[in-house]
C-alpha cells in the first residue's frame, strides 16, 4: 500500500518499534512496512526474531530488563516507538515493573537523544487514570493508578515527559500516546470475553452500567503515525488520551457482540463484592507462589471501574479521527477470531437472529 501524503515526511526516515511481537507493537509494525518504511522491530525473545524475520520483516533482539547500554540499537535511527512494557506477568516483581516500565523506559529515551533521534513517541496507557475522577476523562485529570502495572507506567511516562522538557528548543520531539482498551484482529486479551459471549456461558458481574472506552487497532496505530508527524509545537512535552467513538456501558459491549455474533445475550448477573473479595484472596494466594491466578482483582475491575475519554486534545493538536465504530469493529474482530478458529463458526439460527429472520 502506498504511504498516505500525511505521512509522506516519514519517507527515507529509520524506524524503531519496541514489543514488535505484541498486539500493539506488532500492527504498528506491519503498518509501517507495508508502507515500504524503514522500520526495525525489537522484541523480547530470539523465537520472536526469528519469527518476524521469516515473515519478512526486520527485526533485533532487546531486553529493557537487561543493563544496556541500547545506543548501538539506535544509531542512526530517525523515530523511535517505545511500545514494549512489562504487562500482567503475575510472577514478576513490582521491582520488576519498576525497572521494565520506569526505569529502562526513560533510559531508552536519554539513549535514543545521545544517538540523534529525532522523535520519541512513548506508549503509556489510560490506565494512569485508573477508575476515573471525571467523565469523560481529560489529560489533566488527576492520576489514580489502580496496580502495579498502572503506576510504573505512570511513573514512566512522568519520567520521560520530564526528560524531554530539559532538552533544547530543537531537541529530541517527546510525546505520550495513551491508549484506551485496544482491540481488533490480531488481539487475544479480550479473546475470552468475546468466547464467552459467543458461546453462551457469559454472565454480567455487576449492573453492567460501568463505562468502556474501547480503541480499534487500526484507529491506534493511526494516532501513532500522527505524534510522529505532527509540529513540535502541538505534540511535545504533551500526553494524548486515543480511544475510538464514545464510551459504552458494558451491558451495551457485551450486547454489541452478542449482536454481530447471532447469539442471544442472557440477562443473568453476578453480585459485583464476593466476585471481587475472591480475587482478591484468589491473587494473594497464587503470587507468591508464581502461579498466574485464575482470577484478580484488576480482572474484576473490567466490570466495576470507569473508562471514558474525551478526545479533544487529539482531535485538536494531531487531527485524529476515530474511524472505527464499535459495530464495524467488533464485528471485524468476530470475523478475524473465527477464520482462525478461536470461536465457534456462526450457526444457521445466528444468521437468521442478525438477519432479523428468525422467527418471532
Amino acid at each position: 500500500m502506498s504511504l498516505p501524503p500525511e505521512y509522506a515526511q516519514l519517507a527515507g526516515r529509520r524506524i524503531f518499534v519496541t514489543g514488535a511481537a505484541g498486539f500493539i507493537g506488532g500492527a504498528l509494525l506491519r503498518r509501517l512496512a507495508g508502507y515500504g518504511l524503514d522500520v526495525t522491530g525489537s522484541v523480547l525473545e530470539p523465537r520472536e526474531v526469528e519469527r518476524l524475520r521469516s515473515q519478512g520483516y526486520r527485526a533485533v533482539l532487546l531486553d529493557l530488563a537487561s543493563d544496556g547500554p541500547w545506543d548501538e540499537l539506535l544509531a542512526g535511527v530517525d523515530v523511535v516507538f517505545h511500545v514494549a512494557a512489562l504487562f500482567q506477568e503475575v510472577d514478576a516483581s513490582d521491582e520488576a515493573y519498576e525497572l521494565v516500565n520506569h526505569r529502562a523506559a526513560l533510559e531508552l529515551a536519554r539513549a535514543a537523544e545521545r544517538c540523534g533521534v529525532t522523535r520519541f513517541v512513548h506508549c503509556s496507557t489510560v490506565g494512569v487514570h485508573g477508575h476515573v475522577k471525571e467523565i469523560p476523562a481529560t489529560e489533566r485529570t488527576p492520576f489514580n493508578p489502580m496496580d502495579v502495572y498502572h503506576k510504573t507506567k505512570l511513573a514512566g511516562e512522568v519520567a520521560i515527559l520530564e526528560f524531554g522538557r530539559s532538552l533544547s528548543a530543537d531537541g529530541m520531539v517527546v510525546t505520550v500516546n495513551r491508549p484506551a482498551m485496544v482491540y481488533g484482529p490480531g488481539d487475544l486479551r479480550m479473546l475470552k470475553l468475546f468466547r464467552s459471549i459467543l458461546s453462551g456461558r457469559f454472565r454480567m458481574i455487576g449492573s453492567g452500567r460501568t463505562l468502556a472506552h474501547l480503541g480499534y487497532i487500526e484507529d491506534q496505530t493511526e494516532s501513532f503515525l500522527l505524534q510522529a508527524v505532527a509540529p513540535r509545537d502541538r505534540v511535545h512535552g504533551e500526553a494524548f488520551n486515543i480511544a475510538s467513538g464514545e464510551p459504552l456501558t458494558l451491558n451495551e459491549v457485551a450486547a454489541s457482540i452478542a449482536d454481530a455474533g447471532g447469539v442471544r445475550l442472557s440477562k443473568l448477573r453476578i453480585p459485583l463484592a464476593p466476585v471481587y473479595a475472591a480475587a482478591v484472596v484468589c491473587e494473594a494466594v497464587c503470587r507468591p507462589l508464581g502461579i498466574r491466578p485464575p482470577l484478580f482483582p484488576r480482572r474484576v475491575g473490567f466490570f466495576s471501574h470507569d473508562r471514558a475519554f474525551d478526545l479533544t486534545k487529539a482531535a485538536q493538536r494531531l487531527g485524529y479521527e476515530s474511524r472505527w465504530d464499535h459495530v464495524r469493529g467488533i464485528a471485524a474482530t468476530i470475523a478475524w477470531y473465527r477464520e482462525r478458529g478461536l470461536i465457534p463458526a456462526e450457526s444457521g439460527e445466528g444468521r437468521r437472529r442478525r438477519s432479523g429472520t428468525a422467527a418471532q
